[in-house]
């Protein structure tokens, strides 16, 4: 596989107390993977005195984050190709592991239909080689991080759903800040869901927390953001830079995002190849910041969307 570089941008505001990890392992040569993993601080407030006062969050991300390279390292390319079964061995790995954290500790002293043990998202990126130009991504997801592809022709691509009360899709997502209807949790069952898609070279596979998306008023308005730090910076340590100052601008979270880029030959290329895509992000963009009134910038940026999620969101694109 023709990986080129890895972004990484982690901002915590409140330090080692923030409550988003991530994890990669990109050596192999037959199966390469990013992840990210965000520890829900509503329903996960609780704090341990076996973990030194640190929240169920906290140790949830940080424990799973740690758990999934020793996880991914029984990752078969055989395996991968059974999507039924890798997202059970993920689930089967995952809740023996937040079970065993929750059996070692004292019960909460709280209780109620939000309150989770050991609460996280997660979000995988996968990608192995199907042939000499083809790639196959496959993304495993819990809860309302992200997986994302990006390439010169389609620009920035989600790949997965969030798992959110209502289904909100992911404009509503922005405005709405509906409660998580699915999670990892050490109490109640829950789902892995998987997607997978056959790439090209050259493309971007993307792992984002919510803090990285969710303060936008856009999904537009975030593909603009990533661009605009691709295309204004000259090498890949300038990118992370950039992208990590936007995203520090407007976000009020953990904010973690983990970008592999495959099949570019150089930064310049990388900048080069989709700047054509960021112009047409620039126009939608500007379009909408010509509205005169929060209403009408509104109904714009609804019926630019609709326009937009046909080709940049992956549910919507298959029909």
């Amino acid at each position: 596989m023709k990986l080129d570089c890895l972004a990484e941008v982690c901002y915590k505001p409140l330090g080692e107390k923030g409550e988003d990890a991530f994890a990669y392992n990109l050596a192999r040569d037959d199966i390469q993977a990013i992840a990210v993993f965000d520890g829900c601080g509503g329903a996960g407030a609780w704090k341990y005195q076996e973990f030194k006062n640190a929240t169920g969050a906290f140790v949830a991300s940080q424990a799973v984050a740690n758990r999934f390279l020793s996880w991914f390292d029984t990752v078969s390319p055989t395996l991968l190709n059974d999507t039924e079964s890798l997202a059970n061995s993920f689930l089967a790995d995952s809740r023996s592991l937040l079970l065993n954290l929750k059996n070692h500790c004292a019960p909460m002293g709280v209780s109620g239909s939000l309150v989770k043990s050991f609460p996280c998202t997660a979000s995988i990126a996968m990608v192995s080689q199907s042939n000499n130009d083809t790639l196959v991504l496959t993304a495993l997801n819990v809860g309302d991080s992200r997986v994302y592809f990006l390439t010169p022709s389609d620009g920035l691509v989600q790949l997965t759903t969030d798992d959110s009360r209502g289904h909100p899709d992911p404009l509503d997502s922005l405005r709405d800040n509906a409660p998580l209807s699915n999670l990892l949790n050490a109490d109640k069952p829950y789902s892995v869901k998987t997607h997978q898609i056959a790439l090209q070279y050259p493309f971007a596979m993307l792992c984002a927390t919510d803090g990285v998306f969710g303060f936008v008023r856009s999904p537009m308005d975030f593909e603009f953001l990533l661009l605009k730090s691709i295309v204004e910076s000259n090498s890949i340590e300038e990118f992370e830079n950039r992208l990590k100052a936007s995203i520090i601008d407007i976000t009020g979270d953990d904010s973690t995002c983990l970008i592999a880029f495959y099949g570019w030959d150089s930064y310049s290329e990388i900048k080069t190849r989709l700047t054509p895509r960021y112009k047409e992000v620039i126009n939608i963009v500007r379009f909408i910041n010509q509205a005169q009134t929060s209403d009408e910038r509104e109904n714009i940026i609804r019926s630019q969307w609709e326009k937009y999620k046909k080709n940049t969101v992956f549910d919507e694109m298959r029909g």
